[in-house]
């Protein structure tokens, strides 16, 4: 099992040095992109169940989902196509999680 996990570690490290990304600072700006976003989530679905304006939590809802994706389209150097495919398909299941989301929130409201 170590021998995986080190294999693994190697290839990440190795495809972040040809892409000239940093793998801790996409992680670490992963795990603070989910965090913001549940907040900001909340704070939608609260604005949303006292009737205020939803807008201002949701934008900022997907300024921090896409954190580490602005630091990897903006630092990374030679990047695949198919990552941003990937990055592409990753926003439109986000936006469908999130209607469905607030449209539950909205329906238990009542």
């Amino acid at each position: 099992m170590e021998y995986y996990l080190i294999t693994l570690k190697n290839y990440f490290f190795h495809q972040a040095n040809l892409h000239f990304v940093d793998p801790w600072l996409f992680g670490v700006l992963y795990l603070f992109s989910k965090i913001l976003f549940l907040i900001f989530l909340g704070w939608a679905i609260k604005n949303l169940r006292s009737q205020s304006s939803i807008v201002l939590p949701l934008v900022f809802a997907a300024i921090g989902y896409s954190l580490p994706y602005f630091y990897l389209i903006i630092a990374g150097k030679n990047i695949p196509l198919w990552i941003y495919l990937v990055i592409g398909c990753i926003y439109l299941f986000s936006g469908w999680s999130i209607h469905a989301k607030l449209r539950k929130a909205r329906s238990t409201e009542v």
